[in-house]
């Protein structure tokens, strides 16, 4: 495989299966703060996907996907500005996560369509952050190959619950498994 290959088949795994935040808080309790005292300020949380928690279904190859195949991805979820932009050596399972990250979606089309239609939706997924106090927050949307995405909050769980705003994914590059480090920014409406 060569070089622009592999970025390419590493572009597609950082895309469709990603996410991450905006506001930075420093530890988990300052999280909880920024959500209890200020549901409209920013919350910025950062995820480390790890590629061993990624599938399609069937195990599907990215050059075997078409329209409407779907997928699985797993990784940690760190306080927001934990993780530095590029390509990295960090491992998503590294101590001073507080949380775990799920994504499940379907993709638009082949690997070639994402690829010569860079700004187009890629992929529509749900998205889980689930702390480790029993909160988490769920959100809905897209994803395009240029990193374009728009995912609107749909709900909460615990103290979380009635969640909703819009929260948006920045991929600040890529970890140890070859996955995207991404930077999660919510904005919320109400809590």
């Amino acid at each position: 495989m060569n070089t622009k290959t592999r970025k390419f088949t590493t572009l597609g795994l950082v895309i469709l299966g990603l996410a991450a935040i905006l506001h930075s808080f420093h530890s988990h309790v300052g999280a909880q703060s920024i959500v209890q005292s200020n549901p409209r300020a920013p919350l910025i949380l950062d995820v480390a996907e790890d590629c061993n928690k990624f599938n399609y279904m069937r195990g599907l190859t990215l050059d075997e996907i078409v329209r409407g195949d779907g997928f699985i991805a797993g990784g940690k979820i760190f306080p927001g500005g934990t993780l530095v932009p590029g390509n990295q050596t960090n491992d998503p399972n590294a101590p001073g996560s507080f949380g775990n990250w799920v994504a499940r979606g379907t993709s638009t089309g082949t690997l070639a369509e994402h690829i010569a239609n860079p700004t187009q939706p890629a992929i529509f997924w749900t998205q889980y952050l689930l702390l480790d106090d029993g909160r988490g927050l769920v959100g809905e949307g897209w994803f395009a190959p240029s990193g374009a995405n728009q995912t609107a909050i749909t709900g909460g769980l615990g103290r979380l619950r009635g969640a909703s705003g819009e929260m948006f994914t920045e991929v600040l590059g890529t970890n140890i498994t070859g996955c995207g480090n991404y930077r999660l920014t919510f904005e919320f409406t109400r809590r």
